[in-house]
């Protein structure tokens, strides 16, 4: 893992392609170590290539062998350091305190080598009883550029798939194990306005005769969305799906679990409500501005453009809304009137997804988490106020809500001294120093979650193998994905080993 993260593999810039293409290279040698059969395969286009690798099951089995698709992408977002904010070279993985600190060490290269040595172990103890084959792209963090495409080139090679296992997410808080069963899809887009005119001095040139292409660019944009973040485009949330009770059950469970060890996160309807907006409900963002001429307060641009996303939810369609937004853009700048040009692109269109939480692969992993991290030790405070959330009721003036973004929950769930990372310690606070400790809990069950962010090939492989696919979380809420020292807990590495062995092993049965 620590030569896999040393491969500066940035996709979203051309000076690593040579990079990249060490880093597929030293991925396909580790599975070749190991006894799989692979394939690299690349497109027309000079996007990074895609690994295939196989490992076949017991022969005895061939007949009614069953086969699992693991996905996964060895490419990274940048990690140049400039600012020094690192504790570590991004690219010289390092273990500090029981985390391995390195650029993909989380996303995705540690889960992936869990995943690679677990499905190794069972070849090598011939108890692998299904192929599995892994695909992983190096394009995830530009969109999956080419991918689409390469597999349906290639599908003849992929074969039948019955299961398909994604390892690209992470738990909730730091502390209790996660499934993730959905994902909002995405589109990027960029909008622009340009002027006949070229750069102009706003004193020299300005007046009310003059359509400005930001002025332009602000008021379309404003037309957007309303109060509150409501998107105005016409039909925009007929499609999304009402929630169901099952899921609401999975919102109780969420929330009871968060503030039984952190009750500072607030009220549970409104912690249940600020994760429904991020997961289940569809948005627009204003990303950026930028504009021609010389930076400073006197230039009239132009020309102006905004980068713009929507995050989409189940049932609504990528080209369907992509088209909507088009059209409202334009029969909206129509209305201002102005002499000026607009001009939209969609950069990139990704499908929301939702999994079947019911079916037999989230039953498998449920089993092999709890297996896997066995029971562990609840904390409950003597203090008044942590005892009413344990009695179900939360005195709302005590404790002030924040949203459930990922970086409060992931700060508010550090895990105190006393809970060990090894399960298996008993914790000795004593209640002279305020808590009592519960007798261990029979089981580890994982929290069932959705995400917020969008991972394009899901929902296109499940579609191309028509088989259905599930998420594995293996990292922490802490574990600065995209951000400055990323890491990995180096038990979680070890335990998700374990869950996708179990996984590789008894699903084929079901």
């Amino acid at each position: 893992m620590k030569q896999f993260v040393s491969y500066r593999t940035v996709s979203s810039d051309p000076k690593y392609k040579a990079d990249c293409h060490r880093g597929a290279a030293h991925l396909r040698a580790v599975f070749k170590s190991f006894g799989a059969t692979t394939e690299t395969l690349s497109t027309d286009e000079s996007y990074n290539p895609v690994i295939l690798a196989r490992f076949r099951g017991n022969p005895a089995t061939r007949a009614n062998r069953k086969t699992i698709l693991f996905y996964g992408h060895y490419d990274v977002i940048p990690a140049d350091d400039q600012q020094r904010k690192w504790i570590v070279d991004p690219f010289n993985m390092q273990g500090i305190d029981g985390y391995l600190y390195g650029r993909g060490a989380s996303d995705n290269k540690g889960p992936i080598m869990a995943a690679i040595y677990a499905a190794a172990e069972l070849n090598a103890e011939q108890a692998l009883d299904s192929d599995i084959v892994f695909l992983i792209e190096g394009e995830e963090e530009c969109g999956s550029r080419g991918f689409a495409k390469v597999i349906q080139q290639n599908k003849h090679l992929v074969g039948h798939i019955d299961w398909i296992l994604i390892a690209n997410s992470y738990w909730l808080d730091d502390y209790n194990p996660c499934l993730t069963y959905g994902l909002r899809g995405v589109i990027h887009a960029t909008v622009q306005i340009e002027s006949r005119h070229p750069d102009l001095h706003s004193g020299v040139d300005g007046s009310a005769l003059l359509d400005e292409s930001l002025k332009d660019l602000v008021m379309l944009l404003a037309k957007l969305t309303g109060t509150h973040g409501v998107v105005n485009i016409p039909g925009f949330y007929e499609p999304i799906l009402k929630l169901t009770e099952a899921e609401e059950q999975h919102y109780a469970d969420i929330t009871r679990t968060l503030l039984e060890r952190n009750p500072s996160l607030g009220d549970p309807e409104v912690l249940a409500m600020s994760l429904m907006r991020r997961w289940r409900e569809a948005s627009l963002t204003i990303h950026r501005f930028t504009t021609s001429g010389p930076e400073n307060s006197t230039i009239i641009p132009r020309l102006a453009r905004a980068a713009i996303s929507v995050r989409l939810v189940p049932n609504q369609t990528a080209a369907e809304i992509a088209e909507s937004l088009v059209n409202f853009l334009e029969t909206e700048f129509e209305q201002l009137g102005s002499q000026n040009k607009l001009s939209i692109n969609i950069d990139l269109q990704a499908e929301p997804w939702l999994g079947d939480f019911n079916n037999e692969m989230y039953k498998t992993l449920e089993k092999a988490i709890m297996d896997v991290w066995g029971p562990f030790q609840r904390r409950r405070s003597s203090a008044p106020a942590v005892r009413a959330v344990f009695d179900g009721v939360l005195d709302s003036t005590t404790f002030k809500s924040v949203p459930a973004t990922s970086s409060t929950l992931a700060n508010s769930s550090a895990i105190p001294e006393n809970d060990s990372d090894d399960d298996s310690k008993p914790n000795h606070l004593s209640e002279a120093e305020g808590d009592r400790v519960d007798p261990p809990s029979s089981i580890r069950r994982p929290l069932y979650i959705r995400e917020g962010g969008s991972i394009p090939a899901i929902r296109f492989l499940e579609k191309e193998f028509n088989a259905p696919a599930a998420q594995l979380p293996c990292g922490q809420a802490s574990d600065n994905a995209h951000l400055d020292n990323e890491r990995l807990r180096l038990v979680n590495l070890y335990k998700s080993k374990e869950i996708f062995k179990r996984v590789f092993r008894d699903l084929p049965k079901k």
